[in-house]
């Protein structure tokens, strides 16, 4: 699974994380707002990663060196943390649902920074094998569907 590599971030615009990231502001009613400081380095970050075949343990070191950046001012876990779930999504169907819920939280808490990388990489080999990622496309993510993303997923 680790070895699958494709680009994972090419549906997902650096437009579509802004919309996923202001969906998430306003559930909690705060306001969507951009860290100057980081926001262009972690757009390029993105936009470079978006064209890049990889790896998912590489994808997921994306997701989460964004979020570690601090584009926004607020729910960076809970965006970054979101878009790495979803991309597994179509693949943890094949797995019972609390098997599948152990990865999303995995995927989850490494993303947001509360488990390392040892933890994630463990979990991952363990349900390597009935995974098999590779055998269907990454799914799409368009801002459409991303209201549909829990906001607690973790919290940062």
């Amino acid at each position: 699974m680790q070895q699958t590599h494709q680009q994972w971030l090419s549906a997902v615009s650096w437009e579509s994380v802004i919309a996923l990231n202001k969906t998430l502001c306003q559930a909690q009613k705060v306001d969507h707002l951009v860290n100057p400081a980081s926001y262009g380095l972690t757009k390029g970050l993105w936009e470079r990663a978006a064209a890049q075949q990889m790896n998912l343990k590489d994808v997921l070191d994306v997701c989460r060196q964004c979020h570690e950046q601090a584009p926004f001012t607020f729910n960076n876990g809970n965006t970054f943390s979101a878009i790495g779930r979803t991309l597994v999504e179509e693949w943890l169907k094949a797995l019972p649902p609390v098997e599948a819920q152990v990865v999303r939280t995995t995927i989850c808490h490494y993303i947001a920074g509360l488990v390392g990388r040892k933890e994630l990489l463990s979990v991952l080999r363990h349900f390597e094998g009935s995974l098999q990622l590779g055998t269907v496309a990454a799914p799409a993510m368009a801002p459409a569907s991303m209201p549909q993303l829990q906001p607690h997923a973790a919290r940062a």
